[in-house]
């Protein structure tokens, strides 16, 4: 009996020396110049998340590269398994979201207070659609759900008062009262826009184009497609507003189409090209800040593979850090 007992005593002492080593080995301290999950949108096919990293947002995948030194090893569920360069080391950083996930059903969705923009932008790369948000559209977003599509995901996250439309492979956000006007009048006025018409005078528009606009100005975007698609357009002097859009391999005049009439505005054919005006109830408001600032368009669509693009460079407070934790080679 004796001997029994002794050998549990080595026993527990072999094993709590093992958990020392290994809790040793497993766990640094944290530095402070770590990349700062902002939220993660998980599924099985194609998880996806928003990093904060060296005053950059960054949209990821697996595989993806951030810089020399760090790596995504793994999108899961509430973490991102990096490895570092420098050490040869995997890390394990933990999101730590304000709302916990009591459950682990389909897709989930959670993170730290999101602009409207990077939640959709987050939202429509992961479920494979395109997007276009009104220049109105905004508010604060706190991911923290679970859905099996990107329609019930979207009643669950969007802010008060506003509403979206998906159209095929499409999808619209916008206020219910954009400008004064309702948002049913917007979407109607959409759909008698004949984009397809544009390309009969204007066959350059037929080609496919790339726009990711986290918040450019209104001409700038115009000038772009007005290069991809070979087509002179006009504008107002005096037009300016920011644009939230992306759409990956769209016809040039879809694109046009798409961003101009929801965003109230109108699209008239001339003798010596398109002009692009507003609407005549539109009255230009911007709001009093935007998701982005004004910043240019990325050139073009990253390689397959590789995942988007990061964002452009933004100053602003970051949160907290949150944990981590690093598995040795």
């Amino acid at each position: 009996m004796k001997r029994a007992f002794t050998h549990c005593i080595v026993a527990l002492a072999l094993i709590a020396i093992f958990f020392t080593s290994e809790s040793q080995a497993q766990y640094s301290v944290i530095k402070g110049d770590e990349p700062k999950i902002r939220a993660i949108l998980y599924g099985k096919d194609n998880p996806r998340a928003l990093i904060y990293y060296k005053n950059q947002r960054h949209h990821v995948i697996s595989k993806m590269r951030l810089d020399e030194e760090w790596f995504i090893e793994e999108i899961r569920r509430e973490s991102i398994l990096f490895k570092k360069s420098s050490t040869k080391t995997f890390a394990e950083i933990y999101m730590n979201p304000p709302k916990q996930a009591r459950r682990h059903l389909d897709w989930s969705f959670f993170g730290h207070p999101l602009a409207l923009w990077e939640a959709i932008e987050l939202l429509t790369h992961g479920f494979g659609y395109h997007a276009v948000m009104h220049f109105q559209a905004g508010g604060p977003v706190v991911p923290g759900t679970h859905a099996n599509s990107l329609k019930t995901m979207l009643r669950k996250v969007l802010p008060p008062n506003h509403c979206f439309v998906i159209d095929g492979p499409l999808l619209m956000v916008l206020p219910v009262h954009p400008s004064g006007e309702a948002w049913t009048a917007v979407i109607e006025r959409m759909k008698k826009s004949s984009p397809g018409l544009l390309t009969l005078r204007y066959p350059g528009l037929n080609t496919p184009g790339i726009i990711n606009s986290r918040g450019d100005d209104i001409q700038f975007i115009l000038r772009k497609i007005s290069l991809g698609g070979n087509v002179p357009i006009q504008f107002p002097r005096d037009l300016h507003f920011p644009v939230y859009a992306t759409f990956r391999n769209v016809p040039f005049a879809q694109i046009l189409s798409n961003i101009v009439y929801l965003n109230q505005c109108i699209i008239i054919e001339r003798e010596e090209g398109l002009e692009v005006t507003p609407w005549p109830r539109q009255i230009l408001q911007r709001r009093p800040y935007a998701d982005y600032p004004l910043i240019e368009s990325l050139p073009s669509e990253p390689q397959e593979g590789t995942g988007p693009t990061p964002p452009p460079v933004i100053m602003e407070h970051l949160l907290d850090h949150p944990f981590v934790q690093q598995n040795m080679d």
